[in-house]
C-alpha cells in the first residue's frame, strides 16, 4: 500500500478510526480497484459503528480479490464486533480455507463457533490454532514480522480478549480430560497471557492436581501455577497486516 494507506494503518492502531476512514477513502478515490484499501476501509468503518457501510466496503474488497484471506478475516472481525457469531464464523471459515496457517483466524473461528453453540466444531478450531501456535518460531511469537490489525482494542477489545482467554481455558480443560497434559498446559499458558486473573480462578489447577493424584504422580503444587514456566506473549495484538 502507499504512504496514505500506511498512515491509515497507523490511525487504526491508535484507535483513531474516523481518521483511518478518511485516509483509506482517499486511497480508494485514487485507485478504486485497490482491494486491500477497501478491506481496511471496511474494518475502519466497522469500528466507527457503521455496519452497513462496512459490509459494503468489505464485500467490494472480496469482489476485487476473492482469494485474499485478510478481507474475509476483516469481515469476520466486523461481524464479531456486532456479535453476529454465525455470520462471523462463516467469514472466518473462508479466511482459514484461504490461509490455513493463520493461527489467529483459526482461533477467532473457534470463538465465533463457541458463541454460536457449535462446541465440537469450536474445539476443533481451537486445537488447530494451538497446533499452529506451537509451530511458530520463538522470535515470531515475541515480535511478529507482519503484525495485523484486529479488534483487540478499546472496550470491544477488552471483551474480545476476555472471551479469547475463556476459549483457551475451555480448550485446556478439554485436553486435560482427554489426557493430553502437555497440550493442556500450553493452552492454559495462552489463557494466562490474555487474562491472568481468569486463568488463576479457573478449574484447570485443581483438575490437574486431581488427575495427577489419581495417576499416582507428583502433585504439581501451587508453585507451578498460576505463573507459566515460559509465558507466551500475545502474537495477535494490534496487528496491521499487508499482504
Amino acid at each position: 500500500m502507499n504512504q496514505r494507506a500506511d498512515l491509515g494503518v497507523h490511525y487504526l492502531l491508535r484507535g483513531e478510526y474516523d481518521r483511518a476512514v478518511r485516509a483509506f477513502l482517499d486511497v480508494i478515490r485514487d485507485d478504486p480497484a485497490d482491494a486491500t484499501a477497501w478491506s481496511y476501509y471496511g474494518i475502519s468503518l466497522a469500528h466507527t459503528g457503521r455496519p452497513v457501510e462496512a459490509e459494503a466496503a468489505l464485500a467490494r474488497a472480496i469482489q476485487l480479490s476473492p482469494t485474499n484471506g485478510e478481507s474475509w478475516f476483516h469481515l469476520g472481525v466486523a461481524r464479531s464486533l456486532r456479535e453476529e457469531w454465525g455470520e462471523a464464523a462463516s467469514a472466518y471459515r473462508k479466511a482459514v480455507a484461504l490461509a490455513p496457517e493463520d493461527m489467529v483466524a483459526w482461533h477467532r473461528l473457534g470463538v465465533a463457533l463457541a458463541e454460536s453453540g457449535e462446541e465440537p466444531s469450536a474445539s476443533a478450531a481451537f486445537e488447530r490454532a494451538l497446533v499452529l501456535s506451537r509451530s511458530l518460531p520463538t522470535d515470531e511469537l515475541v515480535a511478529p514480522a507482519r503484525p495485523r490489525f484486529d479488534d483487540h482494542v478499546d472496550e470491544a477489545g477488552a471483551r474480545e480478549g476476555a472471551r479469547e482467554a475463556k476459549s483457551w481455558l475451555d480448550l485446556s480443560l478439554s485436553l486435560l480430560s482427554l489426557g493430553d497434559e502437555d497440550a493442556a498446559v500450553a493452552a492454559y499458558e495462552r489463557a494466562y497471557t490474555l487474562d491472568p486473573t481468569r486463568a488463576q480462578n479457573s478449574l484447570f489447577r485443581p483438575m490437574l492436581r486431581l488427575l495427577t493424584a489419581v495417576e499416582g504422580g507428583a502433585d504439581p503444587g501451587e508453585e507451578e501455577f498460576p505463573v507459566p514456566a515460559r509465558p507466551r506473549p500475545r502474537s495477535d495484538v494490534g496487528r496491521p497486516e499487508v499482504r
